[in-house]
């Protein structure tokens, strides 16, 4: 995928600016000496009010913190890093185990893709578009595990295309309760073989893409969860 971005350097923004989403993933740490990070996710947030943060994982039942410590937050968006430190204002067990930080004044962050990328697994369909008419290699079927409005990334059980072949990915999606079926153009921006699995990732650059395609794969990429 070509929406990889070199990063230069870390801003100051609003966390509302971040738009984060309940169940993303965060990582809390409190800050006293030999304290570990521990994996959380948000929860919901006020503004200039408080953020609820909840534990996930083995440690579920706990969030970790304890009310009145400073902790530092880190999560990933989809498009920027970033972390803030915030207070443990409390931490509750009822109805579900939970800490409520303070609202933080700002968030550092760092821009590390241009566009919103989400995993996903749905079927899809992989055609070449070669030009090499009755000896073109026949549509295959492939996993769509991630997507942005710039590209996705797919898993297959063999290699499918060399590096800058023209290709087209098929799929369909739900659109505001409708079905709706995506046929994109792209390019083949990697294929490597997966890390002790059997298959093949394969990195995708989308080009050519109609006001409606973007408008789905916005869709896409804005109403789910990350």
């Amino acid at each position: 995928m070509n929406d990889i971005i070199n990063p230069s350097g870390v801003s100051t923004l609003p966390l509302r600016a971040l738009r984060l989403r309940p169940g993303m993933a965060l990582q809390t740490k409190r800050i006293v000496e030999g304290a570990s990070k521990k994996e959380s996710q948000f929860l919901a947030a006020i503004e200039g009010k408080g953020v609820m943060v909840g534990p996930v994982g083995p440690d579920g039942a706990k969030t970790g913190l304890e009310e009145g410590e400073i902790c530092i937050v880190r999560g990933f968006t989809g498009q920027h890093e970033f972390s803030f430190l915030t207070k443990v204002l409390q931490t509750f067990e009822k109805p579900f185990p939970y800490a409520l930080l303070q609202y933080p004044k700002h968030a550092d962050a760092r821009l590390v893709r241009q566009s919103m990328r989400i995993k996903t697994s749905m079927p899809a369909v992989l055609s070449m578009r070669n030009g090499s008419g009755p000896d073109e290699a026949p549509a295959q079927d492939v996993t769509l595990i991630d997507i942005s409005t710039a590209g996705a990334m797919i898993r297959s059980v063999s290699s499918l295309a060399a590096v800058g072949m023209a290709v087209t990915l098929s799929f369909a999606v739900d659109f505001e309760g409708a079905p709706v079926e995506l046929v994109l153009s792209g390019t083949v921006c990697h294929n490597n073989a997966t890390s002790g699995q059997d298959g093949y990732f394969t990195g995708l650059a989308f080009n050519a893409l109609t006001q409606h395609d973007k408008l789905v794969l916005h869709y896409m990429t804005e109403s789910r969860p990350g």
